[in-house]
């Protein structure tokens, strides 16, 4: 191992604690520390001094994919809007129902399409906006890697969200793990105009998993008996899940800009250490 190489070995977080030799220098097994070059398992200790030996030029460009993402987010907002109304209407019609009120097949038809009709609308939109967020963030956790050690994989950013419990609060963490270690690559780059969003990264995933519960508690609903009383719970959890969807994709966005903002930092730099090697 040559004198530069151990330097590498110095600032991988897989190096032994204490004092670092060549002969006791690594936690991996089977590395042969007689490597050529640089070591393939070498992972950039975030605690160590940042230096022209990071991989910021391998940083890849996000913003188009922030821009979707936004974009869809704003169309999820408003068909909550149009939802509101929808189910507005839908509970005056079951309340009717329940009054024994003089209600029309026609009028029964028309509320059972407009709402099914909704519905197949909001579920390809809110699954393509889930597709196009989950690049973004998985794109943007990439990109931390780059300029730092992250606490779990690429892969891990995207399938985070599809794991039971885990998803609860996986991505929470690895969002403000994101807005927490750029914050503080772009200090070290005296570039301190970014802002921290924990409180409200925190708001948001808040509404998230209150949304994600009144979900669940609709879709319980709907194996139920289509009594009336169902039907009428349902649809204010409907109401009520909608309304919070307005500030949730408000947020969302606001979440998504203000990082996409500190990335494209990110890139600007990296263009110019490419410029400069």
């Amino acid at each position: 191992m040559t004198d530069v190489q151990l330097q590498y070995c110095k600032k991988c977080l897989n190096r032994k604690s204490g004092t670092i030799t060549q002969e006791n220098n690594c936690n991996l097994k089977g590395i042969n520390l007689e490597f050529e070059g640089i070591c393939t398992s070498f992972d950039l200790d975030d605690k160590v001094l940042i230096s022209n030996e990071t991989r910021i030029g391998e940083i890849r460009p996000n913003g188009r994919r922030a821009y979707i993402a936004q974009s869809l987010i704003w169309v999820i907002m408003g068909l909550d809007i149009i939802s509101v109304y929808s189910s507005y209407l839908q509970y005056n019609l079951l309340s009717g129902v329940q009054n024994s009120e003089e209600i029309t097949d026609s009028m029964l038809t028309i509320n059972d399409v407009r709402e099914l009709l909704l519905s197949i609308v909001y579920l390809v939109v809110f699954i393509i906006s889930g597709i196009t967020f989950i690049k973004w963030f998985r794109r943007a956790y990439y990109n931390l890697s780059r300029i730092t050690s992250c606490e779990y994989s690429e892969e891990w950013a995207s399938w985070t969200w599809f794991i039971p419990i885990i998803n609860l609060f996986r991505p929470y963490q690895i969002m403000k793990e994101m807005d927490k270690k750029t914050i503080a690559f772009l200090g070290s780059k005296n570039l301190n105009s970014t802002e921290n969003n924990s409180q409200l990264i925190g708001l948001w995933w808040g509404l998230w998993v209150v949304s994600n519960y009144i979900g669940n508690y609709i879709f319980k609903v709907s194996f139920k008996d289509d009594t009336i009383e169902n039907l009428m719970n349902s649809t204010i959890a409907d109401i009520v899940l909608s309304l919070i969807g307005i500030p949730l994709a408000i947020i969302t966005v606001k979440v998504i800009k203000s990082y996409a903002l500190k990335e494209e930092k990110l890139f600007e730099i990296g263009r110019k250490s490419e410029f400069e090697e």
